[in-house]
């Protein structure tokens, strides 16, 4: 594979490279220097000579990727995961109900949130269930007004802070167990916090930040404990219940979703010449966005309906890969920049 060929120009011997293509989605049609190759994505072009190639990968219903890549003799160019762009990106509503904002708990569980607890909803990213109301219309919490939501990364609960009438509640809940488990902690707050966090390791312990002072609180024992802030979890001094960032690297970290503005933006990572821009969908300013890896779709309010709705992405196609030799792989680490 990385052997020998004559140059037709010079009639001299020289070593030869080659380049690996995958895309997402898989099976696309390669031309090398204009020559259709026999096999589809992804595959390895062998005994190319060295110097410039042009590569060309069409597939229907998605725009032509083209680059003119590099080939060293003796050496591997890698074109791995290459997103191929669609002709037009499918786009899809939700729920036409308009939300304020979107939260996500659990890693692919969504909370779209309203002023009014009944109006709130969950959604399950990886799942066809639609919105589920998070109370029911008899709950007796039904018509409380949502002052602040936490959550904690890849944790099952979230805690609600609302107004009954005018009492203010905490309500932790768990939205990962069926029905939802509502439970009222509000007894364990004597005063508003600044900020609350918790780690998703321990589920039964919370901190409550004070001007002050800090607490730990204890779910199960119904308890609270002083807590010396310095013996707190690192990650939980950091910071919580801030907008995550709006930043996705995506399809194996070769691709970057953005916003910008009022626009989602995909910058897909060239490997080979300058980056293109493409514009994916207008997006409701000072609210969530989150992309869902296990299926490639991004999840958002609309800017005009404030509608949750889903972009996606990613193909559902997984990225194939073949096997390749061992001698080959190892010079796929001296690939060219």
């Amino acid at each position: 594979m990385l052997g020998f060929v004559v140059n037709p120009l010079t009639h001299h011997l020289v070593k030869t490279g080659l380049v690996y293509i995958s895309t997402n989605p898989p099976d696309a049609t390669v031309y090398i220097d204009g020559c259709l190759s026999h096999q589809k994505t992804p595959q390895v072009l062998r005994d190319l000579t060295p110097g410039k190639h042009f590569i060309r990968i069409e597939m229907e219903g998605y725009k032509d990727w083209e680059q003119t890549i590099p080939i060293v003799g003796k050496k591997a160019t890698v074109l791995a995961n290459t997103l191929l762009i669609p002709e037009q990106w499918p786009l899809s509503t939700i729920s036409n109900q308009a939300y304020q904002n979107i939260f996500l708990a659990d890693d692919d569980i969504l909370i779209a949130t309203n002023p009014v607890l009944k109006d709130i909803g969950i959604f399950h990213m990886t799942q066809d269930t639609g919105i589920i109301p998070l109370f029911s219309a008899d709950s007796i919490y039904a018509d409380g007004k949502l002052l602040q939501l936490y959550t904690a990364p890849q944790s099952p609960f979230i805690l609600l802070e609302a107004m009954m009438k005018d009492t203010e509640k905490f309500l932790w809940i768990n939205v990962n167990s069926s029905p939802v488990v509502i439970e009222d902690i509000s007894d364990l707050f004597p005063q508003t916090p600044a900020r609350i966090a918790w780690n998703n390791t321990d589920n039964s312990n919370i901190f409550a930040f004070y001007k002050d002072s800090t607490y730990r609180i204890n779910i199960k024992d119904k308890a609270i404990y002083p807590q010396d802030m310095q013996k707190l979890p690192p990650d939980l001094l950091v910071g919580t219940n801030v907008n995550p960032e709006e930043k996705f690297m995506i399809n194996d970290h070769n691709d970057l979703l953005v916003r910008e503005g009022r626009w989602i933006r995909l910058y897909p990572k060239a490997d080979f010449g300058p980056p293109q821009v493409y514009d994916i969908a207008q997006y409701r300013p000072s609210t969530n966005m989150y992309f869902e890896e296990k299926n490639g779709e991004l999840f958002y309010l609309d800017n005009d309906s404030r509608a949750l709705s889903a972009a996606q992405i990613l193909p559902y196609h997984p990225v194939l890969n073949i096997p390749i030799p061992d001698a080959i792989r190892n010079k796929m680490s001296n690939k060219e920049p």
